[in-house]
């Protein structure tokens, strides 16, 4: 943005001077006998001028076109995240979310977590989906259960870790493709001590109906026991 608009500084600069010349030129032919010869010679200056600033407007749209493209490349260039978020049901359980938040598919993904944490019996940079990921799609996000809060922030593993993450444009053996780093901070304990309101869907409505009618069959076997 900052060259467009030193772009259209300059072709305004350009369209200034040409203004004056030509005023001075109008000015000094007010002054002076009109020959042939004049007349070639405003004429070369003219055709000059105007070839200035034909080069001038050109520049400029160059620097537009340039601009545009820029802008979209980055609207669809993917971008991949991954976070760790307290689940929607329970906040006592925490989930990596791996999204890809982008305009366009990511390829080839690689997370390196630093340091590394463990994960069940084994650790986070050894999973095979941080190892690699060939695919994720535009808006596709992998969400995946990591520890319990409380387990977690009464443990000795490290509270903030960088993830890496690589990943490409398109496939790796594909010239087109364009290699993008991204460096994250996650802090896990940043949601600590944070509450949290419980939503409840439709699956959770039906339990609740599930749980209601087994008592009232319990209270109806109950009361046929005390008859």
């Amino acid at each position: 943005m900052k060259k467009l608009l030193y772009g259209l500084g300059i072709f305004t600069c350009f369209l200034s001077f040409f203004s004056l010349m030509i005023i001075l030129l109008y000015k000094q032919l007010l002054n002076i006998s009109i020959s042939n010869n004049l007349f070639t010679g405003i004429s070369a200056i003219s055709t000059s001028i105007a070839t200035l600033g034909g080069l001038s407007l050109l520049f400029v749209n160059f620097l537009m076109f340039n601009e545009t493209r820029k802008q979209r490349i980055a609207q669809e260039e993917p971008v991949v995240t991954l976070r760790l978020i307290p689940d929607v049901k329970n906040s006592n359980f925490l989930n990596f979310h791996f999204k890809n938040s982008g305009g366009g598919a990511a390829y080839d993904i690689n997370i390196i977590l630093d340091p590394d944490i463990p994960y069940g019996n084994s650790t986070l940079n050894k999973l095979p989906m941080f190892k690699r990921t060939p695919l994720l799609e535009k808006g596709e996000e992998v969400i995946f259960f990591y520890d319990s809060a409380i387990s977690y922030f009464n443990s000795d593993n490290p509270k903030s870790v960088n993830a890496k993450i690589t990943y490409y444009t398109y496939p790796k053996d594909n010239r087109a493709s364009r290699k993008i780093i991204r460096n994250i901070e996650i802090n896990l304990d940043e949601r600590e001590g944070q509450m949290q309101i419980i939503q409840k869907d439709l699956t959770d409505l039906v339990k609740e109906i599930e749980e209601l009618k087994h008592a009232l069959i319990i209270s109806r076997i109950e009361g046929k026991e005390d008859d």
